[in-house]
């Protein structure tokens, strides 16, 4: 550790904002599963999955597999974070293990390009919830017979209305956790039994149910009009008269391709599953959290996920495809919407003619396109789900609302888990200096760092604001954004021996023989995850890339203006970086 002292603090060495952070270490192991469970699941599985088999994302792939390989990409990474966390448990996570291996630079940029990807996931996560909220509002407006609340349904299609839900959300669940921790755990611990229940209920409705089921299903809920197979018939005629069937047909070629190509999705549905290490210095039991709820954890949401995945697609796969190419082929409305009455005479830019008009003897025509009489507006269809395609096969019944509501929470509780963790990110970073120090402050009441967690929310607020324009793709760029942490923590593991030895020895280093069980995970790692990344640069547009420049270049020009400022107050850098932060 350096010696020197700054003339500048009368000779004081400075190095950390202080000598404790302040926090109290009250995650159990179950809260550790609550929390990677609730960060895990929600849009990866609930709705991405579906709607990626759309005709401009992965069409033709086989989810269950994709999913399951995944799985297996993701098994060496999350033994190298349980390794790395057990071995510096605090706060910040892969900031804390790139920044004391490789060097504070690179410990910044990698959890920097987390947090961001985290502040646009709660925007569209909480901004998609409300595509659930008015399923379920349409769904309870039938079974009570309340024809105000089909209405209402129709209204909650705007996009608007996704943006004021999910900024009420974030600031109710954000100030919960500015708060209490201990009772932000209890919260969690609530939205995550009641939505674990409605997913354990959809996978055996699925499983319990056939191809056939889903069209009595369908059509008992949408309509059965004069058409002999009902408002499931009629989009399959609107498909099929819009050339669908040359869609399928190529896609039924690509299917290989597309389920490497899927993996990116499931990427990101596994992805939180570090999410636990990120508050490492607030968890109890160092030594078997780490490793049960990220390790362990990985599989059981996996079989979860599969559950889901298998009997939704072998059963209802074609009518996915054909309600995603209905519903997202035209930019930027779709089919579904193009085939309105009065649009040709309204919008010059329709070509006239495109598709046929839905017969509007059914619910399907009223609840979809409905608005555009209900409302004055061009309506947006209900966005494809797993809880759309499964709760009509239970019925108009509090079953079906059951399934859609678990669906709804399964987004909205990942909000406080990410809010959690962005905020021990910037409570990390303060602590060491590169932001503010005051950022790191404890509110003596609540023991939460209630700067941080304020700024959390505010950006959390833009994302939900920016998601407005493509919830999808805002997700599909942030998957990129967190690409260079793994990659870096992966490459800090296999150094940890050679670069930190002092470190190595002080702390957990497991070994196979001689060899460090840290670089035997991370070349298999380096191995399986660079040829999923270079896969997926393919998907790129020209946005995503000078987005993912934009923000590395933002934090660059963050941590250069810091360091430059804590060298002429005469802060120890070399002290802080050689070792771990206090607790």
């Amino acid at each position: 550790m350096s010696s020197k002292k700054s003339p500048s603090t009368g000779g004081r060495r400075i190095v950390f904002t202080r000598d404790a952070t302040g926090l109290v270490r009250e995650i159990s192991i179950s809260d550790a599963v609550v929390i990677v469970f609730s960060f895990i699941v929600g849009g990866g599985i609930m709705f991405l999955s579906v709607q990626s088999l759309a005709p401009t994302y992965f069409p033709g792939a086989n989810l269950p597999l994709g999913y399951l390989l995944a799985l297996f990409l993701w098994l060496p990474i999350a033994l190298i974070y349980s390794i790395l966390a057990r071995a510096m448990p605090r706060n910040g996570g892969d900031y804390v293990y790139v920044s004391r291996i490789l060097g504070p630079g690179y410990g910044f940029l990698a959890s920097w390009g987390v947090w961001t990807m985290l502040m646009f996931t709660i925007g569209a996560l909480t901004f998609q919830a409300v595509s659930f909220g008015s399923l379920f509002v349409m769904y309870y407006g039938l079974l009570t017979y309340n024809l105000g609340l089909l209405g209402w349904s129709i209204q909650l299609t705007d996009p608007l209305w996704g943006v004021i839900f999910g900024i009420v959300v974030v600031l109710f669940l954000g100030g919960i956790l500015m708060a209490s921790t201990k009772g932000s755990l209890w919260i969690m611990r609530f939205l995550f039994v009641i939505p674990l229940l409605g997913g354990i209920a959809t996978i055996w409705i699925l499983f319990t149910h056939s191809p056939l089921d889903m069209i009595w299903a369908w059509n008992n809920i949408f309509g059965w009009g004069q058409n002999p197979f009902g408002a499931y018939g009629d989009l399959f005629r609107l498909a099929i008269q819009n050339y669908w069937w040359l869609h399928a047909f190529r896609d039924s070629t690509t299917g290989f391709t597309n389920t490497i190509g899927i993996m990116l999705i499931a990427m990101f549905a596994f992805g939180g599953v570090y999410s636990i290490t990120i508050v490492g210095g607030e968890v109890r039991d160092t030594k078997r959290t780490f490793y049960i709820s990220m390790v362990l954890g990985l599989f059981f949401i996996a079989a979860f996920y599969i559950g889901l995945l298998y009997p939704i697609q072998a059963n209802y796969g074609t009518f996915i495809h054909l309600y995603d190419f209905l519903t997202y082929s035209k930019d930027p409305l779709g089919l579904l919407m193009w085939s309105l009455p009065h649009l040709n005479a309204e919008w010059s830019w329709v070509p006239a003619g495109l598709g046929s008009l839905l017969p509007q003897d059914t619910l399907q025509y009223w609840i979809q396109y409905g608005a555009w009489l209900y409302a004055g507006k061009v309506p947006f269809p209900i966005p494809a789900s797993i809880p759309l395609f499964a709760a009509p096969l239970a019925g108009l019944s509090w079953l079906g609302l059951f399934i859609i509501g678990s669906g709804a929470l399964w987004l909205v509780n990942s909000v406080m888990p990410m809010l959690l963790s962005t905020s021990r990110y910037m409570f990390a970073w303060s602590f060491d200096r590169i932001i503010p120090t005051k950022i790191s402050a404890i509110n003596e009441r609540t023991t939460t760092p209630m700067y941080a967690i304020g700024i959390s929310i505010v950006l959390a607020c833009i994302g939900v604001i920016l998601s407005y324009w493509s919830a999808f793709q805002a997700i599909m760029n942030t998957v990129f954004l967190s690409v260079p942490a793994f990659i870096l923590t992966i490459f800090a593991a296999t150094r940890f021996k050679a670069r930190r030895p002092d470190l190595a020895e002080q702390t957990y280093s497991p070994k196979i023989g001689k060899i460090p069980v840290l670089s035997i995970c991370g070349v298999i790692a380096i191995f399986t995850i660079i040829p999923l990344i270079i896969a997926g640069i393919a998907t790129f547009n020209l946005g995503s890339l000078l987005l993912i420049i934009v923000v590395y270049s933002i934090g660059a020009l963050i941590y250069l203006a810091m360091r430059r400022k804590n060298r002429k107050a005469g802060v120890d850098l070399e002290a802080i970086f050689k070792s771990i932060p206090p607790e």
